[in-house]
């Protein structure tokens, strides 16, 4: 949609590129949706061009209308490798790194037309997202959903504490002294100040102490294999992080509830040929990973 492109490219060549139409193609199309809107939808401004509240109003409702259309003229038989498009998910947790690679290398060779976007936010922005229509899907930790949101379950995890392979925690069980006095990274994609770990220290009245915040995995991985820093992650995360550096993983001196990832999308899409594929393609991802993990703990 070209208003989309504009909006979020702000800009016509950005736009032009995105869509697949050239400069001049799409500084005519800003054109028709001036006249045709009666605003100017992008303006120039100190920081760059921008959209004008019109346009950011009505990118929403046009979004979800489309969609709705597209849905309706889908056929009802889905036919991964002739289908085109592109699949946009929002994740509010970094453990999505145990799911989305799998995805990748499944959608390559079963959809190969269709490419894929993820996008980091917090449980607001995902909500916000698929009420849009910018969002097809969401994972992360959800819960007392409105009833206009679908959900179901991804997979359970639990946690372990990860640090490099010669750290000096690391050559032997981990107390809870020793844990608490540790310096501790945080990784949080959706800008949490804390996680379940820290809830469940403090049904305890404790607390630890947080040197770093990072957004990403790979960024935690270096920052670990560099520093006395330990984190707190799921071991389906903990297991790729220590395929991407000397990390082992430490059993908790203390109890964390059992983590549980879910799926949330819209009912407008419930029925969604495509969106089924998707849906099924991640359970069915996510059920082998867990049983994976099952299997590594019962070794």
């Amino acid at each position: 949609m070209v208003l989309e492109a504009l909006i979020e490219e702000r800009g016509v060549r950005r736009a032009g590129e995105r869509i697949g139409l050239s400069q001049s193609a799409t500084s005519h199309a800003l054109d028709r949706l001036r006249k045709l809107l009666g605003d100017e939808i992008l303006v120039r401004t100190t920081t760059g061009m921008e959209p004008t509240a019109r346009a950011l109003s009505l990118a929403g409702p046009l979004r979800i209308a489309l969609q709705s259309i597209q849905t309706a003229l889908t056929p009802e038989r889905f036919v991964p490798e002739e289908a085109q498009g592109e699949i946009q998910i929002a994740v509010e947790t970094h453990e999505t790194i145990i799911i989305l690679p799998q995805l990748v290398d499944e959608m390559r060779t079963e959809a190969p037309l269709l490419s894929l976007t993820v996008r980091p936010g917090s449980v607001d922005d995902i909500l916000v997202g698929i009420d849009q229509g910018r969002t097809d899907i969401g994972i992360g930790f959800f819960r007392g959903l409105p009833d206009r949101f679908m959900t179901c379950r991804l997979l359970g995890d639990s946690h372990v504490c990860v640090m490099r392979a010669d750290h000096p925690l690391a050559a032997a069980p981990l107390t809870l002294e020793s844990y608490l006095q540790a310096p501790h990274l945080l990784v949080s994609m959706s800008g949490a100040s804390d996680d379940l770990v820290d809830s469940a220290l403090a049904d305890r009245n404790l607390r630890r102490s947080i040197a770093m915040r990072l957004p990403h995995g790979l960024a935690a991985v270096i920052a670990l294999t560099r520093s006395d820093m330990v984190t707190t992650v799921t071991r389906g995360a903990a297991r790729v992080f220590a395929q991407s550096g000397r990390l082992v993983a430490m059993e908790l001196p203390f109890a964390v509830p059992r983590v549980e990832f879910r799926l949330i999308w819209n009912r407008r899409l419930q029925q969604s040929p495509q969106h089924r594929w998707l849906r099924q393609k991640l359970v069915a991802i996510g059920a082998a990973a867990e049983a994976s993990s099952a299997s590594e703990q019962a070794a």
